[in-house]
Order: C-alpha cells, then sequence, then structure tokens
C-alpha cells in the first residue's frame, strides 16, 4: 500500500514540472560574433576546501650521554688474545721409488756458438738542399707544339644485303 502512494506521489510531481516553451527560445546566428557573445557571459565555480592543518608541539626526548663513574676497587677486563687452532688435514706425499735404469739417458745439451753477423753497407743519397740564386734568370721549358697535316685517309663501307623469307 504505501508503494503505491509513494508512486502516485512521483507520477504528480513529474506531471506538474513546467515543460519550456520553444516559441520563447531565441536562435543567436553563428559566426565570428559568437566568440564575443558567450565570453561575457562565463562563469568560473570556486571551490573552496578548508583543512584542519595540525600545529607542531615540543616532545621531550630522552637521550643517553655516558658518563664516567669512578670505581673504588680495580675491576679486571678481559683483553682478545689471538689464539691458533690447528686443524688436522690430511695431506699425501707421494714417495719416490727407485728405478733401476740400464743405460745412461740421453740429454740434450745446447751449446752456444758463433754467428756471423752480416754488416750491412751503409750508401749515403744525395738529398736536395737549398741554394741561394743571386738574381732571377728566365727557364725555358720545351713545350710540344702540335702541327695539322691533312692525311688522305680512304674508309670501305661494306653494304650489307637483307633477306626475306
Amino acid at each position: 500500500m504505501k508503494t503505491f502512494i509513494v508512486l502516485s506521489i512521483v507520477v504528480a510531481l513529474v506531471a506538474a514540472v513546467p515543460v519550456p516553451d520553444s516559441s520563447e527560445k531565441t536562435i543567436e546566428k553563428r559566426g565570428l560574433s559568437e566568440l564575443e557573445s558567450r565570453s561575457d557571459h562565463h562563469h568560473v565555480k570556486h571551490v573552496t576546501i578548508t583543512k584542519k592543518v595540525p600545529v607542531p608541539y615540543p616532545v621531550e626526548v630522552e637521550k643517553h650521554v655516558p658518563v664516567p663513574v669512578k670505581i673504588p676497587y680495580p675491576v679486571h677486563v678481559e683483553k682478545k688474545v689471538p689464539v691458533i687452532i690447528e686443524k688436522k688435514v690430511p695431506v699425501y706425499v707421494e714417495k719416490k721409488v727407485p728405478v733401476h735404469v740400464d743405460r745412461p739417458v740421453p740429454v740434450e745439451v745446447k751449446v752456444p756458438y758463433e754467428v756471423p753477423v752480416v754488416h750491412k753497407e751503409y750508401v749515403e743519397v744525395p738529398k736536395p738542399y737549398p741554394v741561394h740564386v743571386e738574381k732571377p734568370y728566365p727557364v725555358y721549358v720545351k713545350k710540344p707544339v702540335y702541327i695539322e697535316k691533312p692525311v688522305p685517309v680512304s674508309v670501305h663501307i661494306k653494304k650489307v644485303k637483307k633477306h626475306h623469307h
């Protein structure tokens, strides 16, 4: 029964909402003026957020500081002494067994001997060196001269016959 009442109230509210008329709507031209006219009606939404920031407060910290204490009687302090600990590790030692040999073993012995050294003969090669010339003089270089000569040349042209099949 309650659901029927709630539904009927919702339907009545929806029916009571006024519908906007299309005759009241103004139609604007689109174009360059669109940018100028709409910029005036721009609305920026501002949201302010309030937040509680914790305030720092002083905290007492206990710091342990070593303080020398006078002892009325002597105290023996043990000092570390290095102690060698021997570990028994098995070590195998090979025993050499004598073997009888009938004849002596030949051993190669390298005997030094003189090797003849060939001395190279050095020949002095002439090298260019600067020479002072008192006055410049003309140096003539021979150049080949081309001379045109009419030479008769005979040319033979062979005529090729084409065979048609």
